[in-house]
Parts: C-alpha cells; structure tokens; sequence
C-alpha cells in the first residue's frame, strides 16, 4: 500500500469532517444570533452643546435654535425620538419654505422629520414625553434606559440635528455598540448647505455613550 493510500481519508471520513465543520459554523451563527437578539441592559447617553451664534441671522431668523435627538438602528431604521424642542414638536414642525422652483420644503431639522414621520406615527403620549424645554446656550445630555426601548444587543445610530435658520441645518451622527462593555463616541458634523456665516457652530461637542 502507498504512502498516499495510507494517509488519504477515505469518503466517509471526509463527509464526517465535512458535516462536524458545517455544524460548528451553523452553531456559531446561531449563537451570534441569538446574543444580537438578547435585549440590552445599561443606559445610552448622548450629551451635546448648543452656542450662542456670533449673531442670529437675518434671513427670517429662529429666536433660538430648534434641536432634536433620536435613534435608528444600524439599517437607518427610525425608533424613536429622544428629545424634541418644545415648539419644534407642538408647530415648529409644520414650518415650511417655498424654494425657487416652487417647491415646498420643511425647515425645522428636516433629516428628523423625513425619518421619524412627525406627527403622524406618535401618539400623544409619545410626543408629551419626548419634548424638552429648547436646549439653551449650554451643556446638554439626554438619556435613555435600553430597557425602555426595548433594545437589543447591537449597533445603533445617535442623531442630534440643530436648526438656526430656514434650510440652514447642523446635523451631528454617531455610531454606538451597546451589550458588550462601556464605550464613547464623539459624532461627526456636518452642515447643509454649509455652516452660515453667520451662526457659525452653534452644535458641537457631540458625544455618544453607552453603559451596561
């Protein structure tokens, strides 16, 4: 017999090997599944500082910035708003601006709006216990237990978006892994259509945090 006849498994080994190796991916996938589906514990916070502009602007300016916070899931899936400036949530919301082509837009954190469907898919109850005094000049953290929203172990999307003056919007994102351990984040921003010349940074210091 041939060296190679000796150390070669034969068919059956080699369905054995095959079926221990498919077994032990589809026991880990089922295990990866199953701790991505276990609800979450701990606290998501999300801390945020509002500036006062060098001065507001002229073009029918906002007595003061109108901000909103709230959480999507890693498909960019809405779930909930987390805070809501008073008057944003009451009419600020309804506010609109009539572009060049005649087309009608919404003014007030727009990107929010189109991702929440403010008001229509929040029952009062919802709305009352979202909305905040609009966030002065100053430090602010909002903060919301997982249990509450009935998280699971997972990835999520953490938006602040700041209003200063129509189609004039700040919008601060950042990623946060929850389930696994303490961890910190700090948003990126971005201004659309760029940062007004005369509110200048009005959001910043955007930071992300998560603890079991």
């Amino acid at each position: 017999m041939s060296d190679e006849n000796r150390t070669s498994p034969g068919p059956l080994k080699k369905v054995l090997i095959a079926a221990v190796l498919i077994a032990i991916c589809v026991g880990c996938a089922i295990g990866y599944m199953l701790y991505q589906s276990r609800p979450a514990d701990g606290t998501i916070e999300i801390s945020f500082r509002i500036n006062d502009p060098s001065h507001f602007p002229d073009d029918e300016p906002l007595s003061i910035p109108q901000t909103v916070v709230w959480l999507e899931n890693s498909r960019g899936e809405y779930i909930q708003s987390l805070m809501v400036s008073d008057w944003t949530s009451s009419e600020g919301w309804e506010e609109t601006v009539k572009l060049p082509d005649g087309t009608k837009v919404k003014k007030i954190c727009p990107k929010w709006q189109v991702a929440s469907g403010w008001p229509e898919n929040h029952s009062k109850q919802v709305i009352d216990a979202v909305t905040r005094a609009t966030p002065e000049t100053g430090a602010h953290t909002v903060s919301v237990k997982c249990r509450d929203l009935k998280l699971s172990v997972g990835t999520y999307r953490c938006y602040v978006q700041t209003s200063v003056a129509p189609l004039h919007t700040i919008l601060a994102a950042g990623t946060i892994n929850i389930g696994r351990g303490s961890t910190e984040t700090t948003a990126d921003i971005t201004y659309n259509p760029g940062k007004h010349k005369d509110a200048g940074p009005v959001l910043s210091d955007v930071k992300v945090r998560y603890a079991p």
